[in-house]
């Protein structure tokens, strides 16, 4: 009786494991997606709505994801204050901070924390297409995440399961 407890155990154990990978590639996806959604707003509020990106900021910190919210709201906040700290600064130290416990990669966290750097253009079309930019290559990695997610999670919960049989059985 005690051995199947055992077994059982380690079969959850491993499987359990498995999940929580599953769920963690689950959650790079639906964070990329939000990427996705955060830049684009960008981009249209700079072409359309010819705002700066501290004002866009303040738009963000309202209707945006709530784990983004208050970084937004502190970026705005600096900005307001002018005590003569760069944009790119204060955007990267904020991205870096929100983004550290994120399951993405250090790729597409460096899309976003590098965001402002393409901003150096006078015009708001030249802006708009260099944000435009990491748009592109965003969705090229949400696009790849969401076609490898499925494959993923099968061989994820397979090898969990193989090796929760493997165990089990090394330890009769």
């Amino acid at each position: 009786m005690l051995k199947l407890a055992g077994i059982l155990c380690i079969l959850a154990g491993c499987i359990g494991l498995g999940g929580s990978k599953i769920r963690e590639e689950r959650c790079r996806v639906e964070h990329l997606r939000e990427l996705i959604r955060i830049i684009k707003r960008i981009q249209n509020e700079i072409s359309y709505g010819k705002h700066t990106l501290p004002e866009i900021c303040h738009i963000l910190s309202e209707y945006s994801d709530v784990l983004y919210q208050p970084h937004f709201r502190i970026i705005y906040e600096q900005m307001e204050q002018g005590n003569g700290i760069c944009l790119a600064q204060v955007w990267q130290q904020e991205m870096e901070q929100c983004l550290k416990e994120i399951p993405l990669l250090k790729e597409e966290k460096y899309i976003l924390i590098n965001l402002p750097r393409n901003l150096g253009m006078p015009e708001e079309k030249q802006q708009a297409e260099s944000i435009g930019q990491s748009l592109d290559l965003l969705m090229r990695r949400c696009r790849q995440a969401e076609d490898a997610y499925d494959n993923k999670s099968r061989m994820i919960f397979s090898v969990s399961l193989l090796a929760g049989i493997f165990l089990t059985i090394l330890l009769l």
